[in-house]
């Protein structure tokens, strides 16, 4: 084997790391033989079949999440994620001070602190060690890969990172190690060089350095080949959610607090995505995939060229859209019939001011005319929200609140969320402006992505918090979106609970 590419404990076990597999599909697409190996996945299913492990039995609430056909019904679905949940937290009786989630797994003390994390792993029994043991070893040993990819995006797996590459270490194999958690830090955090002495193969990048200077003129999503996914535990999801993007960066790249701001555009060649697709195993295509779609935005352009692809391969799929005029009914019409089951939209809020002043390039009215005609179209709607903006006040708040309760019955699932001022950010720079008083931390090797900041001695998020714990949440229709809205494994199984009216 060429590659052997690595996801650490942990992240979703509804689907492939998108990073991971993205990085594993390019390097395919050159004619390169690579496997996946999701040690997250594993690491779940062992903790909830493990009987030393205090909990509920989770086998018929694995079975449901796997098993159904029918997609989910809400209730069944809420009730089985709260088994695996009432299962994990026994990961705390078994090893203690570390917490487990279906999403998240955190280590004792200072969770975000290399150093601090490296010397508690060499000092304390840690929960990795066995699963290098049974399930990494035998693919080294059979596979024989000519260099391991450590692929790393979340927080989450990063204390089972630095132990997974001391452990190769050991074995006499040097790791490389990159990702979009690096990728992040690098551009818009602090702290990548506190991973150093952790990670001393580091690339940032898509992972096109890996192939040499030869291929510096293509990207890595240029040409895509399915690689062999070597974890036999089935992913917690009932039909295979493929997580591929149409294309990278942002086609708006304006928005005034994105981190991201200025990353190139590059769409995806037509042909990688089918022959990623025609290179399939017959049987995902018996499984009737889900394609996670992985744009910032989806770019119209690139989605009106993917509907020919989703239908000839008989894809469904679904990803994130700025509800802008220019997704315009017919092509929402058009998505639906050739498989978009859901688009998670970023309205953001109901304020025309808060959207003007941080140049979203769309209205409140555009937004609920997209909404309206996605929910019409079949399409599911999962509406993103964002409060505790620098400026925001209690009228801009109201607002949003009023967008809801008149489009409540389009909308099927909210995202409610609270904004965090990333470490590097343009707005840091225009704070002054902003009436922005932007605190530091102290330079402690701690990897940090956003900073705290005040406006006018108040502290927005906090406001914020509180409209949507004592108004927004407790508001009598819109109760049931947030309770409908699933906590955990959210996107991948939002798109497949059963609603009328919905595809």
């Amino acid at each position: 084997m060429d590659y052997l590419v690595v996801t650490p404990p942990v992240c979703t076990p509804a689907e492939p790391a998108a990073g991971a597999f993205t990085l594993a599909a390019g390097l395919a697409g050159r004619g390169l033989e690579v496997g996946l190996l999701d040690l997250s996945l594993e690491m779940l299913h062992r903790v909830l079949g493990d009987r030393a492990i205090p909990g509920p039995d989770t086998r018929r609430a694995v079975d449901y999440l796997v098993g159904t056909t029918a997609g989910y019904d809400s209730q069944a679905h809420r009730s089985a994620i709260g088994l695996l949940h009432a299962r994990l937290k026994g990961f705390g009786a078994r090893w203690p001070g570390w917490t487990l989630t279906l999403m998240d797994l955190s280590a004792p003390g200072r969770v975000h602190d290399p150093a601090a994390l490296t010397a508690a792993l060499t000092d304390e029994p840690n929960p990795f060690a066995s699963l290098w043991d049974e399930v990494l070893a035998p693919v080294l040993e059979r596979e024989r890969p000519r260099q391991v990819l450590v692929s790393l995006a979340y927080l989450s797996q990063l204390a089972a990172a630095i132990d997974l590459v001391a452990h190769l270490q050991r074995r006499g194999v040097e790791p490389v190690v990159g990702g979009s958690l690096l990728n992040s830090l690098d551009h818009s955090g602090r702290g990548i060089e506190a991973l150093r002495g952790c990670f001393p193969r580091m690339r940032l990048g898509d992972g096109m350095s890996l192939l040499g200077d030869g291929a510096t003129d293509e990207h890595l999503t240029d040409r895509l080949a399915w690689p062999r996914l070597l974890s036999p535990r089935p992913y917690l999801s009932a039909r295979p959610v493929v997580p591929i993007p149409l294309s990278t960066g942002c086609f708006w790249n304006r928005c005034a607090f994105c981190p991201d701001r200025g990353l190139p555009f590059v769409p995806v060649p037509r042909r990688a995505l089918d022959e990623l697709f025609a290179s399939a195993p017959a049987h995902v295509h018996g499984a009737k995939p889900l394609i996670h779609l992985l744009d910032s935005a989806l770019p119209p352009a690139q989605l009106r060229r993917f509907l020919p692809i989703a239908k000839s391969h008989g894809l469904s799929f679904y990803g994130f859209a700025r509800p802008s005029r220019h997704l315009t009914t017919k092509l929402l019409e058009q998505a639906a019939d050739s498989g978009c089951v859901m688009l998670q939209l970023g309205a953001e809020g109901g304020s025309p001011e808060l959207l003007t002043r941080y140049d979203k390039g769309f209205t409140p009215d555009e937004a609920e005319a997209v909404i309206r005609a996605a929910a019409a179209a079949g399409i599911r709607t999962y509406l993103y929200l964002l409060f505790g903006l620098p400026h925001e006040t209690a009228d801009d708040r109201q607002q949003t609140l009023a967008l809801l309760v008149r489009n409540a019955p389009d909308i099927d699932f909210l995202n409610l969320s609270v904004f965090n001022l990333p470490e590097q950010s343009g707005l840091i720079g225009e704070s002054a402006a902003h009436g922005m008083e932007v605190g530091t931390f102290p330079d402690d090797g701690v990897l940090r992505l956003y900073r705290p900041f005040t406006v006018a001695g108040t502290d927005p998020r906090a406001e914020a918090r509180r409209f949507l714990e004592d108004q927004l949440r407790a508001h009598a229709q819109i109760r049931p979106l947030v309770r409908r809205s699933p906590r955990w494994l959210r996107a991948a199984h939002n798109a497949m609970i059963r609603l009328p009216g919905r595809r």
